[in-house]
Formats: structure tokens, sequence, C-alpha cells
């Protein structure tokens, strides 16, 4: 049956009507879902009918073969023929605007005191296309929550006399939120559009609801799929890959680290479960021990793993500052009190620490110091505010006076981290509990909510692992506010089909080549060395420093274990709306604008360890 035939079927008299093409529905998800999503019998045979259709006066179904519709609730046909005027004649202006029958989707209604609606829908790839005759642009307050439906809105542009709207429906997930929700709220998407686009008290609190169930399933989900990696610990390597720069080729390197972000995210996700969720569903329960289960596997492991109380980057290499505070991230403070005790080892005796112990000649212990990596010989300031909280969490003195961390915020980096995010969570944990902190503490709130994108995702790379870390800052300096739920509701858009968050590049190093060539080695090796390892991987990893030239190595999370783990302690974070918050600026300092991790740590990371003074 066609639309229109539908349309001309219907009474004018009708308030409101949207209708669904069942067998485009039926391509997204199954029939039990079908019929749940439109309250229909559970017997019923969809292959039946073409449409459904949802009025004010009931719920119908359009005949595949014939031109009627059937009560649902009696199972009787509806007479047509005492029609005097149809809904079709009623909107025959608005229809005429577009191809009625090749509507998926479409609505007509009116709703005091709004004016009259239309709303077509294409369905394509599992999106629905949807433009909507509105009387004017609408607001667009409290459209941040529309993530958690699904739904995102395009703009749109002024006629004569109505406003085009056009919106966005990713339909899995419309289809996923109505699945936590019992569908118990598909009224709301109607009232939406009657309302021409507004957002009121009813529909946001409806979109609430929908965004905390939305987020509560990412991290419960998250957690599951942590819990099955780590359970796998013991008897598989989690390597991270080093992707050098060109001509040298890829390895496997780094299987340590990434269980720390694991274990904190599991045991995070443990203490949201049994605090906050009480009772717990058997099936919540059967999650709960799950991770309870694989996050003592995972300790284990680690702790198998330590040399003299610390960890190393990768099994049985250097030990280090930097990658035991990683490791130690997933610790609780009682276990870590014996290592934090240890890493004192590499205190300058001023407040900072050194990302590892060197020597002159191979020492055990200790990296052989050459002028390649001269500038990892310094302390490092993503590494020290690392050691402060975990100083601070384990209730031990804090050796890191608040004037370091201030003296180098302006210019804040990691010789070692790739994300300028992953900085700030550093920095953030390091000073959110200082009461003398408060300057330093807005600062950083500041930078990172004036760096959030207007879709609400952080970054220009990596935007699953940048958002998740900005999540985290912005948590860490107790901002709970409606940016934080609306980062959360994109993050989310970043899982992937097994639960897992995209591969990213967390960490790099880099090696000093310039000392020993002429200048003109050091042009070629420039243009023609950074050029190749564009084109082998998208960035140039030969890279000019102030008057350096450093070949850069860059370290990917493979396995997407911390890009996993970091996504769903982010979804852990709860949040609180204030309904009289500004609107961010989206005006990011220019750390958060760069392209690739390599000119990130060219332009940012790498300039404050290459300071000429270092080298004598």
């Amino acid at each position: 049956m066609l639309v229109s035939e539908i349309l001309r079927g219907l009474p004018a008299s009708l308030e409101w009507m949207v209708l669904f093409n069942i067998s485009a529905i039926r391509q997204l998800t199954d029939d039990n879902i079908v019929r749940a999503m439109y309250h229909l019998p559970e017997e019923l045979d969809l292959s039946t009918y073409s449409h459904v259709v949802l009025a004010n006066t009931g719920r119908f179904l359009a005949l595949h073969e014939r031109i009627a519709l059937v009560d649902v609730v009696s199972g009787r046909e509806c007479p047509s023929n005492s029609i005097q005027s149809s809904l079709y004649d009623r909107f025959a202006q608005q229809l005429a605007l577009f191809s009625v029958d090749e509507a998926d989707c479409l609505g007509l209604g009116e709703l005091s005191p709004y004016a009259p609606v239309l709303l077509h829908i294409r369905i394509e790839s599992g999106y629905g296309e949807a433009n909507a005759i509105f009387e004017q642009q609408p607001s667009t307050q409290h459209y941040e929550l529309l993530q958690a439906v699904g739904v995102q809105f395009l703009g749109g542009e002024q006629k004569r006399d109505y406003y085009l709207a056009q919106f966005r429906n990713q339909l899995p997930v419309h289809i996923h939120a109505g699945i936590l929700s019992h569908f118990s709220r598909t009224g709301h998407c109607n009232l939406f559009f009657l309302q021409q686009g507004t957002v009121d008290a009813r529909l946001e609190s409806g979109l609430l609801q929908a965004a905390d169930h939305r987020i509560q399933w990412g991290w419960q989900r998250g957690g599951q799929v942590l819990a099955a990696l780590a359970a796998r610990s013991a008897s598989e390597s989690f390597a991270m890959t080093c992707l050098p720069a060109f001509p040298a080729t890829p390895f496997s390197y780094g299987n340590l680290v990434p269980l720390g972000f694991v274990l904190r995210a599991l045991s995070t996700a443990m203490t949201r479960l049994n605090d906050r969720l009480p009772p717990l569903t058997p099936a919540l329960n059967e999650l709960n021990a799950k991770m309870n289960k694989a996050a003592e596997q995972l300790q284990t492991v680690l702790m198998d793993h330590r040399q003299d109380d610390l960890w190393a980057f990768h099994t049985g290499r250097l030990v280090t500052a930097t990658d035991s505070v990683l490791v130690l991230q997933g610790l609780a403070p009682q276990v870590a009190s014996q290592s934090l005790l240890a890493l004192e080892q590499f205190a300058d005796g001023q407040g900072g620490y050194y990302p590892q112990s060197w020597a002159d000649q191979p020492q055990p212990g200790k990296m052989a110091i050459d002028a390649a990596c001269h500038h990892w010989c310094q302390p490092d300031y993503a590494t020290t505010c690392l050691v402060r909280s975990l100083r601070q969490a384990a209730q031990l003195p804090t050796q890191t006076p608040l004037s370091v961390l201030a003296e180098g915020m302006s210019d804040r980096a990691g010789l070692y981290f790739a994300n300028p995010y992953l900085v700030d969570w550093a920095v953030a944990q390091a000073i959110a509990t200082d009461e003398a902190a408060v300057a330093l503490q807005q600062l950083l709130l500041d930078d990172t909510l004036e760096s959030m994108n207007p879709d609400y995702s952080f970054g220009t790379y990596d935007l699953a692992l940048s958002t998740a870390l900005a999540i985290l800052t912005l948590a860490a300096l107790n901002y709970r506010g409606r940016w934080l739920r609306a980062a959360q509701l994109r993050l989310l858009s970043y899982m992937e089909a097994d639960g897992r968050f995209p591969i990213a590049i967390p960490f790099y190093s880099s090696l000093r080549i310039d000392h020993e060539v002429s200048p003109e080695d050091r042009i070629k090796m420039l243009l023609v060395g950074a050029a190749v390892s564009q084109t082998q991987r998208g960035q140039k990893q030969i890279r000019q420093v102030g008057e350096q030239c450093h070949s850069i190595s860059l370290y990917q999370d493979t396995n997407r274990l911390i890009g996993t783990a970091l996504a769903t302690l982010a979804l852990t974070e709860a949040h609180v709306v204030e309904a009289s918050e500004f609107r961010p600026q989206f005006n990011p300092h220019p750390r958060y604008q760069c392209k690739t991790h390599s000119d990130y740590i060219a332009r940012f990371a790498l300039p404050p360890y290459c300071k000429s003074e270092l080298y004598v």
C-alpha cells in the first residue's frame, strides 16, 4: 500500500499521524523488537502488512495486497468510504514539497498552540534522513541530549513561509535506546516534532533518562569486554605496537602498561555497580563476579612482573618511573604503597621526577645515555604529576610543591605522552584535591571545556581516546555539568560492534638524529625522511624540533586495551545537569588543534624538553 493511499484513507480531523514502512524497519532489527516498538501482538505476521500507522485515535496496519487499514486492537478493517476530507487533502500544500510515496516514515499533525508540522524520513544505510517543516528555526535548547536517542540536528534553511529543518537519526542507536526503556517513551518522538522541535521539560526529562540508561549500558558493556580480555592476560601478551620512523619496521612492545589501565577500569566499574545500583539483578551479579575474578587475575599478573617493586613498559625491560606510575593507576593505594616509596629513587630533589635512571655506560637498571636520548634525562612533567596524585591517594606526604606544577602549566607536556588530554588528566589528578590549586584547577577546566568540538567530542585525532581523557579530566576537577554528559554520549558513538573502542596512539618516544650529520644531510633527512614516513603512516615522523631533528616512534594501542579502559572509566563518571550553565565557546588552545600525533609532539610535547642548555 502506498503512503499517499494511506493518507487518503485517513480523516482530516486527526490531530496527528505517523506511519512507518515495516519492511524498512525489519531490515534494522528482528521482528520481535519491531512488534515491541509499536506495541503489536506477539503473534502478528508482519509480512502481511506494508505500514504501521500510529494516530491519536489508535494504532493501525496497512495491508500489502489491497487498500485497507486494520485496527490493531480489534483486528477489524476500518471503513474509508465515509471520509469526505482526507489527511492528504488537509496537508496537500506541505506534502507537495516531498516525494510522499518514497517516505519510510511520514508524520503529520498539529498540536495547539503550535503550527502544523510535517516530517519526512528516508532510511539509508541505517540512518534516517529527516526533513521537517517547521514554522521557524527551533531554539536547539537541550539538543545535546538528542544524542541519547541517536538524533542529530543538521541545521536547516528559512524558506518563504516555513523553516526546513534537517535531522539525521542513527536508527540502531534509536532502537537500542527504546529497548533500554522498554519502549515506554515512543510518544516522545512524535511530541518533539509536533512541538516544532522544542524540547520542553517533559521531553528533557525523557532524554535525560535515555542518556542515563545508555551511558550505564556503555560502561557495563565496557566492563564486560575488559573482563574477557583480562581473563586472557595470564596466557597472552597484549603488547602495543611500536611504529618507528621509516625505514625501521613495526614491532610488538609494551605489554605491561596497558594492563594498569584495564585494572583501574575494572575496579572502578565494580565500585560503581556495588555503590550505586543495589540490589543487583542476576545479570549484573554475574558481570560483577566476572569483573572481580578478572581484576584479581590481572593484579596477580602485574605483581608477578614487578622488578624491585616497580615496572617496565614491557616484560623484562628497563624499569622506569613513567611506566610504573601508569601501571599503578590500576592498583589500590594500600597495594601500591611500597612501589610509591620505591619511586623516590627517581626524585630530582626539587619536587620533580626523572622518567628513568641513566648512566654513561651500561649498568643494570639504568639506561645507557648518548646524545640521541640525552633529552630523556630530565624531570618529566606528566610523570611528576602522576607521582604526586598517587602519593595523595595513598595518604603519603606530597614531595612535589604546587609551585613546580604551576611553573610548567603553560607548556605542560610529557616526554612520552602523544595526546595533550593524557597530560591534562595527569595534571587534573595531581591538583584535584589541593585547596591551594584553585587557580590552576580553573585554568585547566577552562582550557578543557573550551577545546570541546561542536559535536561534543574533543581533539582532532584519536577522537575517542581524546574525548575519554577530556571527560576524565573534567570529572577529576569535579566538573559534573551538562557538557560532561554530552561528551559521554558522544563517546558512546565511538564504541565498536565488539564493545571495544578504536585503536589509538597514546604514547611516543623520540631520538635526536642530527647531532652527527652535516647541515646538508640534515636537510635531506628532514625532506626525504619526513616525506617517506608520511607516506608510510599518514604523518611525518622525522621532525624539526627547535634547532634539533628528531625521529619519532609512535606506540599504538593495537589490542585497544587502553582506549577501551579509558572510555569505560569515562562512562562511569556521574553527572549533574545545570540548566543555567554557559555553553563553551569552542576556542581551543593550539595544542588541541594539531592534526596528527607527530604534529603535536613536534610543536608542543617535545619543545619543553629540547632546550639547548641541556646539551652541554
